[in-house]
């Protein structure tokens, strides 16, 4: 109990009054400072600090455009294949949001505002997941400010872009122009060995043998009815030549000593004589004047005779020939010996043009088959070329119509943006905030105060403890 007293009266004394005085004085100096430091810093930061204004602006980035198939007749087909950028492992926002902030872009911003990059800042650009799109955000010091500075960055870029993609397709004609003038020079080569070779050959095309194939058939066909001709002839001519028993070459020659008028008279004057001596023989005898006189005639008539017809048919002719040659008699059947051998030297003539004629269709096809064979070379070397030509022309018509078509995408490399919402045009200032800075000053007065507070309790506590310690050891 005396110990408790005894605290009691230590707290209670005149000093210790004093000191927590002096104490309160201390921490409300010190609460009084801190709070104002802090109030003042925010009220100044609100009042110094000029406010600043954000546009934001929200562009789409295009897809590539689908590939394109051309095909081109008789010659071949060319493709052109542009997938889209966003399924791989590239982003090209990744590279928009890189040209958007890099110099040149903000140094044509600045330029077409005319102010500097630095009074321009760098925009702050965001990648929207899953989705096209692409965030720009520009500050300025008032809400015009801004928006013209986010007009002009978007311009800028979008300038950029284009500036981009012409250089690309000056550097790809650049590349293909070889190629393309190479492939040239292989076609107009193609071309002329093709005409060259059909000025020196003469060949022009397929056509010309299937004409001589069909030429060829015709003069078959004309050989095989000239054989049939010519067989069925030569029998009739064999069949003739049985009945007359004679060659047609002496038929022949009989027809030419019956139309000679001379050699009929000497022929007449022969047989009368022969008629005369026939006669007489039965009633006379060999030496009877009439008789020899007869006789004598005769002879001189064939002697006149044989000679006329070796005058006319070149050949000594003998009596007995002779005698074959005379035409005056007909066949059982009443046909006129003179009419068959006519027959026979038409029949004769008539085979002897059918050889001819064979022998023609057979030299014409001989010749046919030999142009044959040089045209089917020829047709070879002349296909080789053409296919050449084509594979040439195919070539360079597939390489001009994807350089056109390349032309035609100029968005494959850098896709085409679109904006999606305009810049906008700020209505409140972006910094300062002054609710969030009195609520941050607000915040900063009540650490402070909180910390002051545990400090009052913790030294007088520390101090009335050591005491107590103390009297309870005493």
């Amino acid at each position: 109990m005396s110990s408790s007293s005894e605290s009691i009266t230590i707290i209670d004394d005149e000093p210790i009054k004093k000191y927590l005085w002096l104490r309160w004085l201390k921490y409300l100096l010190l609460a009084a400072t801190f709070n104002s430091a802090v109030w003042g810093l925010a009220l100044t930061y609100l009042k110094k600090t000029p406010p600043t204004f954000i546009s934001e602006l929200i562009i789409h980035v295009a897809g590539s455009s689908p590939g394109v198939s051309v095909n081109l007749p008789s010659i071949g087909q060319a493709n052109t294949s542009s997938g889209t950028s966003f399924g791989s492992h590239s982003d090209p926002r990744e590279n928009y949001k890189l040209m958007a902030t890099s110099n040149t872009v903000l140094r044509t911003a600045a330029e077409s505002l005319e102010i500097s990059v630095s009074k321009l800042g760098k925009p702050n650009v965001t990648l929207i997941n899953n989705t096209t799109l692409l965030q720009l955000e520009v500050s300025g010091e008032d809400p015009k400010v801004a928006e013209s500075k986010a007009w002009a960055l978007y311009q800028s870029l979008y300038k950029r872009l284009n500036v981009l993609r012409s250089q690309e397709q000056k550097e790809r004609d650049k590349s293909v122009q070889q190629i393309l003038e190479d492939t040239r020079i292989k076609l107009t080569e193609a071309q002329n060995q093709l005409s060259g070779y059909k000025l020196k050959s003469g060949f022009n095309s397929s056509d010309q043998i299937t004409n001589l194939i069909g030429n060829m058939g015709d003069l078959q066909t004309k050989l095989i009815d000239a054989i049939a001709q010519y067989r069925q002839t030569n029998d009739n001519l064999q069949q003739l030549v049985s009945t007359l028993r004679v060659s047609p070459q002496k038929a022949a020659d009989a027809l030419v000593l019956q139309t000679d008028q001379e050699f009929q008279k000497i022929l007449t004057e022969y047989t009368d004589a022969t008629t005369i001596l026939t006669n007489l023989l039965p009633n006379r005898g060999h030496n009877y004047p009439d008789v020899v006189e007869a006789r004598q005639k005769q002879q001189a008539s064939l002697k006149v005779l044989l000679q006329r017809g070796q005058k006319l048919l070149g050949i000594p002719v003998e009596q007995l020939s002779l005698e074959r040659l005379i035409l005056d008699n007909s066949n059982g059947s009443g046909v006129k010996r003179g009419d068959l051998f006519v027959q026979l030297v038409k029949t004769n003539a008539e085979l002897k043009g059918l050889e001819g004629q064979i022998a023609t269709l057979k030299s014409q096809i001989t010749e046919q088959k030999a142009e044959l064979n040089i045209l089917t070379e020829k047709e070879t070397i002349h296909d080789h070329l053409d296919r050449d030509l084509q594979i040439a022309q195919a070539v360079f018509a597939s390489t001009l119509t994807k350089i056109d078509l390349s032309k035609g995408d100029p968005f494959a490399s850098f896709p085409m943006i679109q904006i999606i919402e305009e810049p906008t045009l700020p209505e409140e200032p972006s910094a300062p905030k002054p609710k969030l800075v009195l609520a941050g000053a607000f915040v900063g007065s009540l650490f402070v105060t909180v910390g002051l507070t545990l400090l009052w309790w913790r030294e007088p506590l520390l101090k009335i403890s050591k005491q107590i310690v103390k009297k309870a050891i005493e």
